[in-house]
Formats: structure tokens, C-alpha cells, sequence
């Protein structure tokens, strides 16, 4: 059965190119990516990445 590692990143923009080619380089898949909006209106991107465990 297949086994996953997982990492959550979060910045205030999102992941840029570069950073998705680095994690993809070491095996990470970005699975989704949500916006949170706190209540001063702060936003957040929250993304969530995968990789098969060895």
C-alpha cells in the first residue's frame, strides 16, 4: 500500500514558480491550495504538497 508524506507552506502570495520547480525537484506534489482572509483582512495561502514515503 502506498504512503505519502505531506507538508503544508504558507505564505502571503502563494508559491512561485521557482518554489514549485524546488519542491517538485524533490518529489513534492502540490495536492491544493486554500486562501484564509483573517479578520483584518490579512490574506494567507495555504498550500498543501505530497511526495510518495521511501
Amino acid at each position: 500500500m502506498q504512503r505519502w508524506d505531506y507538508r503544508v507552506e504558507e505564505t502571503d502570495r502563494g508559491l512561485h514558480n521557482g518554489q514549485l520547480r524546488n519542491l517538485g525537484a524533490d518529489g513534492w506534489e502540490l495536492v491544493s491550495e486554500v486562501v484564509l482572509v483573517d479578520g483584518r483582512g490579512d490574506r494567507t495561502v495555504r498550500s498543501v504538497l505530497k511526495r510518495p514515503r521511501d
